[in-house]
């Protein structure tokens, strides 16, 4: 069971909220770092109730795709066809 912010915030970076990679996402101020400096952590009761709203909103949505190279496709597709015209290019002004 979450209790903390920083369980929480362990269990986005895994990849439970379904919107991100299994991956460390450092931040300039960490979930629940303004409350806390504030002077009003949040109590776990608020985590909890985060945390259900988080996860479960989450994983009902599609998530990132973790595996295959998905779109990168038109990244490939473009480097090799510049590439080919590079080169026939070179052909030409050679001959």
């Amino acid at each position: 069971m979450i209790e903390t912010t920083e369980q929480l915030r362990i269990a986005i970076d895994q990849g439970y909220a379904g919107d991100k990679v299994d991956a460390i996402d450092p931040a300039a101020a960490p979930l629940g770092t303004d409350d806390e400096a504030g002077g009003t952590s949040d109590t776990p009761a608020q985590v909890r109730l985060a945390a259900a709203q988080e996860l479960r909103a989450r994983a009902d949505e599609d998530g990132q795709r973790t595996s295959g190279i998905g779109s990168a496709w038109w990244l490939i597709g473009f480097v090799v066809f510049t590439g080919l015209a590079i080169v026939a290019s070179l052909v030409w002004v050679m001959s």
